[in-house]
């Protein structure tokens, strides 16, 4: 699905970054960075510019080649890790920020997947979340169609337990990401940073 949804000339979420990564760019540091469900790769791109050292995580090979070519672009250095995030195990301790835009993931892998990236901060990390909540289904500016993968805040803050929550959100945005995402739309959005 996702190649074929990766597979035109254009990117499909756009090159821009998320606008909840940037507006929380006066909490970045420096070192590794892991952006998950990066897709073409306008999240870790824009990470990578801000000086980490970042790996974008995708299951779209055709996803990942597209950000090989938006990072050459930007002209900055990007690693891509061509995973499905039911197989993988992340190390402890391993990243500065970990990312996780627009990654909608079912339950009981969500749950999994959160818990592995708090314990792959590094202690001062930051994990940073947009994802749409279920009140999405009410609006047409893109997201899964059905409310077991849209997001809750206080459902996320539970699983990423070992962080403390910074900011927990949930709210309309207007979102103007490619195709894929535009118009008015209901999101929610974290920020956790493991202490």
């Amino acid at each position: 699905m996702w190649n074929e949804k990766f597979g035109g000339e254009d990117y499909f979420y756009g090159t821009q970054p998320c606008q909840w990564l940037v507006m929380n760019r006066h909490r970045f540091g420096r070192g590794q960075a892991l952006a998950i469900g990066d897709g073409e790769g306008r999240n870790g791109v824009y990470l990578a510019s801000q000086g980490y050292h970042t790996t974008s995580l995708d299951q779209s090979e055709v996803g990942l080649e597209k950000a090989k070519r938006l990072a050459a672009a930007n002209g900055v250095r990007l690693t891509t890790w061509h995973a499905d995030l039911a197989d993988t195990n992340l190390i402890d301790d391993q990243y500065d920020l970990i990312a996780a835009i627009y990654a909608h993931l079912p339950q009981p892998l969500r749950a999994t997947t959160h818990a592995q990236c708090a314990s792959a901060l590094k202690p001062g990390g930051l994990f940073i979340l947009e994802a749409f909540h279920p009140l999405q289904l009410n609006y047409r500016s893109g997201g899964p169609k059905t409310e077991d993968l849209l997001y809750r805040a206080d459902a996320i803050c539970e699983e990423l337990k070992g962080l403390t929550i910074v900011d927990a959100l949930e709210g309309r945005t207007e979102l103007s990401e490619g195709s894929g995402h535009r118009g008015m739309g209901y999101v929610t959005r974290i920020v956790a940073r493991r202490d």
